[in-house]
């Protein structure tokens, strides 16, 4: 498989996944006491990013072109996103402001774009879900005219998620889904001094 394919199937690169399953790898979850061990952790995970980048596809229709089942898909999914979930902590994180981190991408972003004071970019996505919700299904029909979650993300220069609001239908703007977070309602835990913002698109009101 060539570096684009590998891409495209998985939606990161060899050297990224790599690393990630080295992070994830030594997670009880993927280990047990029979006498039929689990698959390896590589391959549990090389399935439920393929799935994750699938844009809500058939579980069937995909199990089949990696010739598993769709139970067993459904399973390696189910440990990699427990494993995820639990490191997720550790690199999805606030700096401390005034950090000497949090300085550090202070003057990154001002280097790179020009922004003095700007500590980070946010933006929302649709996390998209293969099925409508059973309860207030209609809720989760976004503008794309498909179901999901709307997640808010910021991350800094480097493309590195530094914070994360998740939990909101995919009908819900941007702008309300951000206004209701920790980072919108207590600005003071996330900033170190009043002239420092992130940037957003026009979806956003400006606040100050």
């Amino acid at each position: 498989m060539s570096n684009d394919q590998f891409l495209s199937f998985f939606r990161m690169t060899r050297e990224s996944f790599s690393k990630l399953a080295c992070v994830i790898s030594n997670y009880p979850i993927f280990y047990n006491d029979s006498h039929n061990p689990q698959v390896s952790p590589i391959l549990q995970l090389a399935t439920c990013l393929y799935f994750l980048g699938a844009y809500g596809g058939s579980t069937v229709k995909g199990a089949a072109q990696l010739g598993i089942g769709e139970g067993t898909a459904h399973l390696y999914c189910q440990h990699c996103m427990i494993a995820l979930v639990r490191i997720s902590p550790q690199y999805i994180r606030w700096p401390v402001p005034g950090s000497l981190e949090f300085q550090t991408i202070l003057k990154d972003i001002e280097r790179e774009s020009g922004c003095p004071g700007c500590i980070g970019f946010l933006d929302g996505t649709d996390i998209v879900l293969q099925y409508s919700p059973s309860f207030h299904g209609e809720s989760y029909f976004n503008r794309k005219k498909g179901y999901g979650l709307n997640v808010q993300g910021i991350c800094d220069s480097h493309g590195r998620f530094t914070y994360i609001a998740s939990g909101f239908p995919g009908s819900v703007e941007d702008a309300t889904v951000f206004g209701g977070s920790s980072f919108f309602q207590r600005p003071n835990l996330y900033f170190s001094q009043p002239k420092e913002y992130v940037l957003t698109d026009k979806a956003y009101r400006v606040t100050g």
